[in-house]
């Protein structure tokens, strides 16, 4: 049995992990930001409670990225995803994976971040399915794709 850094295993099926600490402490930072913003900027100014109501916003988006489930099951030859709470379990088979896709964003030659995809053909659509995101390189997301590539090549050993 192998132990990888982003996925679980339960019996046959490996489960990504869920960073729920930084997105608590990442919500937390968004709401303070937001009762800042709506409190040193006088009422008068509208703008004040537009930022506030931006900034929960933000923190709401992460609470939800916490509801991300990424299920793959190399004896069943499936991977099931479920983005976040509001979105349902989509199926994909092994058969229809294309590739792995590493999309990064730089800004002045810095890596700002990185996210990691699975890209499926079902039925002549192509799919992009995130795996992970990683922050200030590229690093975090190559490993992780090399943890799926290897869980994915283990029902063939």
């Amino acid at each position: 049995m192998t132990d990888y850094k982003y996925f679980i295993q339960e019996g046959s099926r490996f489960h990504l992990k869920n960073n729920m600490p930084v997105a608590l402490i990442r919500s937390l930072v968004c709401l303070i930001i937001a009762g800042a913003v709506y409190y040193i900027i006088p009422p008068e100014k509208k703008i004040g409670l537009w930022g506030a109501v931006i900034f929960v916003f933000f923190a709401l988006v992460n609470l939800l990225k916490t509801t991300k489930k990424l299920t793959i099951d190399p004896d069943a030859q499936i991977i099931i995803h479920k983005n976040n709470l509001l979105n349902g379990e989509v199926v994909y088979r092994f058969d229809e994976f294309e590739q792995f896709y590493v999309l990064v964003g730089k800004y002045l030659f810095i890596t700002m971040d990185s996210t990691a995809f699975f890209i499926f053909n079902q039925n002549g659509k192509e799919k992009r399915v995130p795996i992970v995101v990683g922050l200030f390189g590229s690093k975090t997301v190559q490993n992780a794709i090399n943890e799926v590539s290897d869980i994915m090549n283990s029902s063939k050993k």
